[in-house]
């Protein structure tokens, strides 16, 4: 039960390509190696993956380092490259709405940028860390190309990965990058979406040196054209480099990221006025955005970890990071959706800004005796400085509809206009020290995690004409966390947790107390389960409650305040690998009841929280057929159940979104031409081109994607 002291940028994948071995008569197509780096001990790699490749044993946990899901006292699940370039994903909202029965996209897939649902809260793509630290995600949408994992970690995840923008009340999600592979890779893949978009990815590792301790791997990836949406076009590029070297006792990391995204009249939502009945969903393909409408987005991120060994219990180690992001959009913000005939009114507004973000981790990992019990103890301390501009002008209003939206030629004359070219906006600097035992009783029976992080929350607002501060505030809490695993036997081991997290509440735009700040919120998470390994397939259940105090916008006064406390209560299992000889699944269920307490005077005690399905289930299966060697038949179902749209103060029955069921279809080819493996694949996602509804936990509307299809051939060679 000792966990690898390793980070997780250094980590070069066990195992594989990734695609299931394939016989074709008498020649085999072995699983190709991503083994860990030369050198490196049992720290050296990532978890290894459930048979099938497609989820990994284990996943990183910020302060507690790599750990076993059989030795975690948290519900956490981690997607490999292989989950991701066989569902063909363009983004990890993408991903995990199709694998995680408790994530969904909040965002439409025409969309700038990237939103979750996590256990009916809203997390940001801002929110997502990388290789452990926050702010060096782009804060738009993550290309998968340079990803070797997808990690999220449900619940407030403060006390294991540090003060993050938004407190991560629902959970976190961790990416990390590739590393390079023991044998040399060279991949080449061409991607096409219908009905014009097309792309391509190149992927390559090399080692070097006398047992192969410096590690190379160059990603690129590129797809645009145009979108199954009307008018909406995509141009999407990202190029990454990680560098590696694995001593014996040193171990040293960076990564190089540059992507830029471009969009062309994409697509955003729409908020209900008070007291509406939410008409059907309009058919996906009507784009209600203009012409000039349009996103150009540029991230570069540096990201550099050092570990090193002082004993062979003792490891020291530090991250140091910098992003920076840079946009220009001009676009409908949100409609508001009028009455059931779907007229709507609508505005535009131009924004210019960039965020610069510098993002630190160090810390000490070790493990002694005493007396019968082992210990774990880890501490860290993080820093997270972030600097944002904004320039905007504001244009008129006009009416439209979602069945027939109106066209225009141009946006008009501004109303208003500020802080040109960009003036700043806001600042955030957040930093935490945090420390956890993790000791272990009676031969591994009993394992009791005990830890607390401290974080200082200091943010504010700049006025846009002076330039001065207008808001701010300066707190720091301190939040505990206690963790339980008891390990019968290797098969089944039964956890239990109590965490809390921070969270900094600021006004919305829309309020007339716009960027106000109010002193952090403490949210609480208590949650039992249990989880199974059967070696070659895992199965998970979990009970959990979340309490998140959070503000709200009076609809008479349209001021933002703090007041009430959304609670979230839910059950959630899994079972993920592969459960039969050449059938391997990923499906899972969430039953939740989200709903108001202690808002101010009672008043809306007991509504139901907005964008909070009270059911949720996904499967996927990928089976191989047995008529044709290397043919993989692949379906995923998405059920999403009703949820309600508005505010707190306007959630009615009538207020209902209708559930929504979404079902992919594909089929993946595995061969050898002249000796090189070669891939095909094909998925239909939206396969019944159902229209829908999705929830968002802000309440607004957002269309699903329609029917699309996609199309990719891989080489190896």
């Amino acid at each position: 039960m000792t966990a690898p002291l390793a980070g997780p940028a250094q980590a070069a994948p066990r195992g594989g390509e990734g695609d299931t071995a394939v016989t074709l008569d008498a020649l085999s197509v072995e699983a190709r190696g991503a083994a860990r780096p030369p050198g490196a001990g049992e720290a050296g790699g990532l978890p290894p993956a459930f048979a099938g490749g497609q989820v990994a044993r284990g996943s990183w946990l910020g302060v507690l380092g790599n750990r076993d899901i059989m030795d975690t006292p948290f519900s956490a699940a981690s997607y490999t490259e292989t989950t991701i370039r066989n569902t063909q994903a363009v983004s990890v909202g993408d991903l995990l709405t199709r694998t995680d029965p408790s994530v969904r996209a909040s965002i439409g897939s025409g969309n700038r940028y990237d939103a979750l649902t996590i256990r009916g809260f809203r997390v940001d793509n801002r929110e997502f860390a990388l290789n452990g630290l926050y702010g060096l995600v782009p804060d738009y949408r993550i290309s998968p190309a340079p990803l070797e994992r997808i990690e999220v970690l449900k619940g407030p995840a403060a006390f294991l990965f540090g003060a993050s923008m938004n407190g991560s009340v629902a959970g976190t999600v961790n990416v990390v990058t590739k590393r390079a592979v023991e044998e040399p890779l060279n991949r080449v893949t061409v991607d096409y979406a219908s009905p014009g978009r097309g792309g391509a990815q190149v992927d390559v590792a090399r080692r070097y040196g006398d047992e192969k301790q410096v590690g190379v791997r160059i990603n690129a990836a590129g797809l645009g054209g145009d979108t199954p949406i009307d008018r909406t076009g995509q141009r999407n590029g990202v190029g990454s480099l990680g560098l590696d070297y694995a001593g014996d006792r040193l171990r040293l990391f960076a990564d190089v990221i540059d992507q830029h995204d471009a969009y062309d009249s994409q697509t955003r939502g729409g908020n209900p006025v008070p007291g509406l009945r939410i008409p059907r969903a309009p058919d996906p393909r009507r784009n209600m955005s203009q012409r000039f409408d349009f996103s150009r987005a540029d991230s570069l991120t540096g990201l550099g970890r050092a570990e090193y060994d002082l004993t062979p219990d003792i490891t020291v180690f530090g991250a140091l990071g910098a992003n920076r992001f840079a946009y220009d959009k001009q676009e409908n913000p949100a409609f508001t959706l009028l009455d059931r005939s779907g007229r709507t009114r609508v505005n535009s507004v131009f924004q210019t800004g960039d965020t610069e973000t510098l993002s630190g981790e160090a810390g000490v990992r070790g493990r002694f005796a005493t007396g019968g019990i082992r210990h774990e103890v880890a501490f860290t301390a993080t820093r997270l400085d972030q600097d944002l501009t904004l320039g905007q002008a504001t244009y008129g209003n006009y009416l439209s509809n979602l069945y027939a939206p109106v066209r225009l030629a141009s946006p008009g004359r501004p109303l208003a206009a500020s802080s040109f070219p960009r003036g700043r906006s806001s600042y955030n600097r957040m930093t935490s020290y945090g420390v956890a035992d993790t000791m272990t009783f009676a031969d591994g029976l009993v394992e009791v995690l005990v830890g607390a992080r401290r974080q200082a929350i200091n943010t504010g607002n700049y006025a846009p004409v002076t330039g001065l501060v207008s808001s701010a505030y300066d707190r720091s809490a301190t939040t505990p966390a206690l963790g339980l695993v008891l390990r019968p036997s290797e098969v089944i081991s039964f956890y239990a947790n109590i965490v809390q997290g921070l969270t900094a509440l600021r006004a919305p735009g829309s309020a007339v107390n716009a960027g106000q700040t109010f002193a952090p919120a403490r949210s609480r998470q208590y949650e039992v389960g249990t989880k199974l390994d059967f070696k070659t397939f895992g199965v998970t259940l979990a009970a959990f409650q979340i309490t998140n105090p959070a503000g709200n916008v009076d609809p008479l006064r349209n001021v933002y305040g703090v007041g009430g406390v959304q609670r979230n209560r839910g059950f959630e299992g899994t079972v993920f690998g592969e459960v039969a000889p050449n059938l391997r699944v990923i499906a899972g269920a969430t039953l939740l009841d989200a709903r108001w307490e202690r808002t101010r005077g009672g008043l809306y005690d007991g509504n139901p929280a907005t964008g909070a399905p009270r059911f949720q289930a996904t499967t996927g299966l990928e089976w191989d057929t047995p008529f044709l060697h290397g043919l993989t038949a692949l379906a995923t179902l998405v059920y999403t159940g009703s949820s309600y749209a508005g505010t707190t103060f306007t959630t009615l029955p009538f207020s209902k979104i209708p559930d929504w069921t979404s079902l992919d279809l594909g089929l993946r080819y595995t061969t050898l031409v002249r000796d090189k493996p070669v891939t095909l694949r094909a998925t239909v996602t939206n396969a019944a081109d159902r229209h829908f509804w999705i929830a968002n936990p802000n309440g607004a509307l957002i269309l699903g994607a329609p029917r699309t299809v996609w199309l990719s051939a891989s080489i190896d060679y």
